[in-house]
């Protein structure tokens, strides 16, 4: 499960700074809004002045996206990379429930199965992880142990050690 509201955060951290420098590459060396008589005709000037200024309303907009593209890739490598380095969380935990869905593409006839485990920590907190079919085969429900995961902006399953078997 991915947390949306852990990737517009780390998204808003890395939109600031890039829309910043974009903005200021843009206005100050792309389209530094020298001023060029073409001719003495007034008419040339003011389609020339109209040209220029929705060059720079073109030149906003695109420092815009481009920006908020680049800050989408940064945060998608930031909690990449911070899932990979963290440590480990281990805690008791319950397994709640298991559960198989088959789900389909859009527009595709390619069915898939997804294997899910939901678990119940200590303090009540319902967690859910999607896992690989053996780690699904290996426990079963009501099982106490301890749960070892990660967690940043989505939550990886690393293992469950059981303790104690409840029928």
């Amino acid at each position: 499960m991915i947390n949306l509201k852990r990737l517009w955060h780390d998204w808003l951290i890395a939109f600031i700074p890039i829309v910043s420098v974009s903005l200021l590459v843009y206005i100050f060396i792309i389209n530094p809004n020298a001023k060029i008589e073409l001719s003495s005709s007034d008419e040339v000037n003011m389609i020339y002045s109209g040209l220029n200024a929705s060059r720079f309303r073109f030149g906003i907009i695109m420092s815009v996206l481009i920006s908020s593209s680049l800050s989408f890739i940064c945060a998608v490598v930031y909690d990449i990379y911070k899932l990979k380095y963290m440590m480990p969380t281990k805690v008791p935990a319950k397994l709640k429930s298991k559960y198989i869905r088959n789900q389909t593409s859009f527009r595709s006839a390619l069915i898939s199965t997804v294997f899910e485990l939901n678990f119940e920590l200590e303090n009540n907190e319902i967690k859910q992880f999607t896992v690989t079919p053996e780690q699904f085969s290996l426990v079963f429900e009501n099982n106490k142990g301890v749960l070892t995961y990660k967690e940043h902006s989505k939550s990886l399953f690393l293992g469950f050690e059981v303790l104690e078997i409840n029928g």
